[in-house]
């Protein structure tokens, strides 16, 4: 991570608000690298378990909180991160598949006309 921001990364049995708001940080990190190594059951995984606690943190209203402002933007980036990354690999997976959807054609066209 690039902040000196230090993260709880334990799991959320009985913690409280800000320790929540720190593994939801944790687990979006998490999310952006497990997207950026095509490894797309872990980061479904993790989408779930943070969509539950970002939940309770919306409700919660503790990211509106004045001094969560740093935190808050911070989230709201890895949400962007997210959310590019997924454009990113939808557009690469898009390509390659217009890649391989032309070889075939250049195959089919060459295999009948023999």
């Amino acid at each position: 991570m690039s902040e000196s921001h230090a993260v709880n990364t334990t799991a959320p049995a009985e913690i409280d608000g800000r320790e929540m708001v720190d593994y939801l940080e944790y687990l979006l990190h998490r999310q952006v690298e497990k997207l950026r190594q095509y490894d797309l059951d872990k980061a479904m995984a993790l989408a779930e378990e943070s969509a539950g606690i970002a939940e309770q943190i919306t409700q919660s209203r503790l990211l509106d909180e004045p001094d969560m402002r740093d935190q808050r933007g911070r989230i709201q980036k890895l949400y962007q991160q997210v959310s590019l990354t997924i454009a990113s690999e939808r557009q690469e997976v898009g390509d390659k598949l217009s890649t391989i959807r032309n070889c075939l054609k250049a195959l089919g066209a060459y295999s009948s006309s023999e």
